[in-house]
């Protein structure tokens, strides 16, 4: 057991991830900004 906590000290949790790489993901989940989506509602003329 010691030598598990001893190994996994050594072990680097802080792994980076780019902002273009967490957008490239979610996207790919289904992501998606409200403004890329039109909704057009019947009798609604503020949304244009």
């Amino acid at each position: 057991m010691i030598i598990t906590v001893i190994l996994m000290l050594g072990v680097n949790y802080s792994r980076e991830i780019s902002d273009a790489n967490i957008e490239e993901k979610a996207r790919g989940l289904g992501m998606h900004y409200n403004d890329e989506c039109k909704v057009l509602f019947e009798g609604d003329e503020t949304s244009d």
